[in-house]
């Protein structure tokens, strides 16, 4: 199994031994109240300490429940994955064992798309050719899936032949070295700001970053800050 589920299933492990600690908690304070003992009016709520540890229980108990549902949708990921050797970058919406699970259009996937390439190829072939023979109900053909996997396809080997080929300035790398920001493995060829939302940049032929024109600042305070960033860029 992948890190993630080995450190989901770690964390629904601690869920549950916390749980089990808070109830041995909850057990010894009422063992320690007497049967039907009222509170005091002024006087401090012999019931305090019980009622936490309840409240604990009970948030204990959703956690547990989220982490359940994290792992029924990990395994799910496990299982396409294992069913889809060639892709290594999967989508996933939702978080629960009901969860969406698909390919993200990403460098790190090209081989799976060029397989399916190959696949819708040779099925659009043989329900053509079977067509051909004017069946009562024809075969559902592929072209237009072909044409949109042939667009994906072309365009991501253009990201990954720019991301090779891309010159690093010495101040760049020295931005890059620093953590202040992060390649996109999916998409090489762009570098997020760390700190920002969906603020990112691309590399000239000088090897210098510039803002990308897909993932610009969205305020002046961002603007200014991305700025300043980019100066550092500038070889003096």
């Amino acid at each position: 199994m992948s890190t993630p589920f080995k450190q989901a299933q770690s964390k629904l492990e601690r869920l549950k031994q916390e749980q089990e600690e808070v109830k041995k908690a909850i057990r010894k304070e009422n063992a320690n109240i007497p049967f039907g003992q009222p509170n005091i009016i002024g006087r401090r709520d012999i019931y305090k300490d019980v009622k936490r540890y309840y409240a604990k229980q009970r948030k204990l108990a959703k956690e547990q429940e989220k982490q359940e549902d994290r792992i029924a949708m990990l395994e799910d990921v496990e299982q396409f994955k294992q069913a889809n050797q060639l892709v290594q970058d999967v989508h996933v919406v939702g978080k629960s064992e009901y969860a969406t699970i698909g390919v993200k259009t990403s460098v790190n996937n090209l081989d799976y798309f060029r397989q399916k390439l190959i696949e819708l190829e040779q099925a659009n072939q043989e329900a053509k050719a079977f067509n051909k023979t004017k069946p009562k109900l024809l075969k559902k053909t592929y072209g237009t899936q072909i044409t949109k996997l042939k667009r994906k396809i072309a365009d991501l080997e253009a990201i990954q032949e720019q991301a090779e080929k891309n010159v690093f300035s010495a101040k760049t790398k020295e931005l890059i070295e620093s953590g202040a920001v992060t390649q996109w493995q999916k998409k090489p060829i762009f570098y997020f700001v760390k700190g920002l939302r969906k603020v990112a940049f691309e590399i000239d032929e000088k090897g210098d970053f510039f803002i990308s024109p897909w993932y610009t600042p969205n305020n002046e305070e961002e603007e200014t800050f991305v700025q300043q960033l980019l100066d550092k860029t500038k070889e003096n």
